[in-house]
């Protein structure tokens, strides 16, 4: 499908996401974005339907695309569907940037009402006793099983929104110039390299590039799954970053550089990649498919979506992305507004519209039988792809001081890709580090 997303503007009009006052994307800095009201309630006291109840809501921006701009028109629906509500988006970089920020103004007594954050962060939320229940949304939602984080002290804490798996983009008219067979993409770890082999042969360009930056545990997790183990537990408390398949995994990655000169050696910065398959620089990606939108849009070519591929027979991929969290300690009447606001959020007509402008997973099933998503999907099937690998998913990384576990584990990854320490030296003290991080907590 030539430059697929020409017809996005009328599917946000059907979604009823009118562009009414738009953001600037944000490229990390925190930015926020107003809509003007009749009164503003900065007491936190009772209001009256002259003063709606302000609820303040930290969202992340961290993947390609608009997002910035798109969250900015959904509030503005809301609000003005809502009138006795009015919520402020904050824009805060990346889910570990915004993580940061978030639990910076917890211990400053000052969290915002409602935040979109990794739902991995569950058990350092609880730790800070910074969030509330959500049960009952959580039930009476039909959201898919792969995205209902375990109850943690008998409760449902976030409430799916925005997920991710990490799949493979290809450029199916490089396949069929390199004598591939465009209608789908390799499906095990040898096909990969034969496909990337013959593309570079061929075509003399790059056969596959993975992103190394940023959170390249969440990219390279479900290679290490695929190879035989998670690199969490599921306690918190446990990791598994020098395991055999770990190492297998990571040497692989070494391997279509060095070995069969596929991928270019070096880091890969998680921005950067998408430009490089849009440009026609590389034939295959790994990427979230919350890229999934921003990709067809730019890409002046047939794009093919197929599931990650796997090593020895196992299907597995990476879940990821954020949920919904409603702030432990605000006024009844601001967390009732609160649980109003995300029920709203997650509704099966507004995930569709977020899916279609996003490439997000839809959060349930109920969101693919939307008439728009529809009709949306005949055109643009790609899109169904991240929703059917569900049922490969494995569960993201989770665990106490999670950015500090993050940061070691991506550290000891980028520190192998980049040629500056061997996979042993760098997964096992990476294990030794995250060891003495979560022993506080054993």
């Amino acid at each position: 499908m030539r430059k697929p997303l020409i017809a996005l503007s009328s599917i946000a009009t059907v979604s009823l996401l009118a562009a009414g006052c738009g953001s600037p994307a944000s490229t990390g800095a925190a930015t926020t974005t107003k809509t003007s009201t009749n009164s503003t309630n900065t007491s936190g006291a009772t209001t009256d339907a002259k003063s709606p109840i302000q609820l303040t809501y930290d969202y992340p921006v961290g993947v390609a695309g608009p997002l910035a701009k798109i969250m900015s028109s959904m509030v503005d629906q809301f609000n003005q569907t809502h009138p006795s509500i009015h919520v402020t988006p904050v824009f805060s970089g990346n889910y570990q940037q915004t993580l940061a920020k978030v639990e910076t103004a917890i211990q400053g007594g000052n969290p915002p009402d409602v935040a979109v954050l990794n739902s991995t962060a569950v058990y350092d939320l609880l730790h800070l006793q910074a969030i509330a229940p959500l049960d009952d949304v959580v039930n009476a939602g039909n959201f898919y099983p792969a995205f209902i984080q375990p109850q943690v002290n008998g409760h449902y804490w976030g409430v799916p929104f925005q997920r991710s798996t990490v799949v493979l983009y290809y450029n199916k008219d490089m396949f069929k110039k390199a004598g591939l067979d465009a209608n789908h993409g390799p499906n095990t770890w040898s096909e990969l390299v034969s496909d990337a082999s013959a593309i570079k042969s061929k075509l003399g360009v790059n056969g596959i590039e993975i992103p190394s930056d940023g959170t390249t545990y969440w990219t390279f997790e479900p290679w290490a799954t695929e190879a035989g183990q998670n690199l969490g537990g599921n306690d918190g408390k446990h990791v598994y970053f020098n395991s055999q398949a770990a190492k297998k995994a990571l040497n692989f990655w070494l391997d279509l550089s060095n070995k069969y000169h596929v991928m270019p050696a070096g880091i890969l910065q998680w921005n950067t990649v998408p430009t490089d398959f849009e440009q026609q620089k590389t034939a295959m990606i790994t990427h979230s498919s919350g890229s999934m939108t921003s990709i067809l849009k730019q890409s002046n070519f047939n794009v093919g979506v197929a599931f990650l591929p796997m090593e020895t027979g196992t299907q597995r991929t990476g879940l990821g992305g954020g949920d919904m969290f409603v702030m432990q300690g605000i006024s009844k009447q601001k967390h009732d507004a609160a649980v109003t606001f995300v029920q709203w959020m997650t509704s099966p007509a507004q995930a569709a519209a977020w899916t279609m402008q996003t490439g997000y997973i839809g959060d349930s099933p109920d969101v693919y039988k939307q008439a728009a998503m529809v009709s949306y999907l005949k055109q643009y099937p790609q899109a169904q792809v991240a929703a059917d690998q569900l049922k490969y998913a494995q569960p993201e990384l989770s665990t106490y001081s999670l950015n500090q576990v993050y940061d070691v584990i991506d550290s000891a990854l980028q520190s192998v890709m980049d040629g500056q320490a061997s996979t042993n030296s760098a997964l096992d003290k990476a294990q030794k580090q995250a060891n003495s991080i979560l022993a506080q907590f054993q």
